[in-house]
């Protein structure tokens, strides 16, 4: 092991080299539309999370949720007709519509194996790094985690 650590002695501050540092943020009454282009500025992003005018976190909004939202399990089921995006209107919407309003998040003194806990119960591969005022600083995701588990246990 590196400096005999484990993955409970390591923090996100351990890894912050590894960080996203500008995580994927939206202010909460920005239209459906505006989201769905900062999803796909990155494909490899799989939240956005929702901040204030200060950058503190009030919210997220999980992949699943817009597809959820593109794709209603009820119109998927209820419509026999070739499904395409005109199917669906999100006009009017807006990313507080479908924004979860207690999300999980992780701190820099946050364990990593803390980290993996939460990734696990939620189901989800990344999570937003905040400071002490509760503002966005970054983005972590489980890749960093296998990354210093791989360092620790060698």
């Amino acid at each position: 092991m590196i400096n005999n650590k484990t993955l409970d002695d390591l923090t996100v501050a351990d890894v912050r080299h590894l960080l996203v540092e500008h995580a994927t943020v939206i202010k909460q009454h920005q239209p459906m539309r505006m989201l769905l282009e900062k999803l796909i500025e990155d494909p490899r992003k799989r939240n956005v999370y929702v901040v204030d005018d200060e950058n503190v976190l009030i919210g997220s909004v999980r992949m699943n949720a817009v597809v959820e939202s593109l794709f209603p399990l009820s119109a998927v089921l209820e419509y026999s007709g070739l499904l395409t995006m005109e199917s669906f209107h999100l006009v009017g919407s807006t990313v507080d519509d479908i924004m979860d309003e207690k999300p999980c998040f992780v701190s820099e003194s946050t364990s990593l194996s803390d980290m993996a806990r939460i990734l696990m119960r939620e189901k989800i591969d990344e999570l937003p790094v905040l400071d002490g005022q509760h503002r966005v600083i970054g983005q972590i995701n489980v890749y960093e985690v296998i990354a210093a588990y791989l360092k620790t246990s060698l």
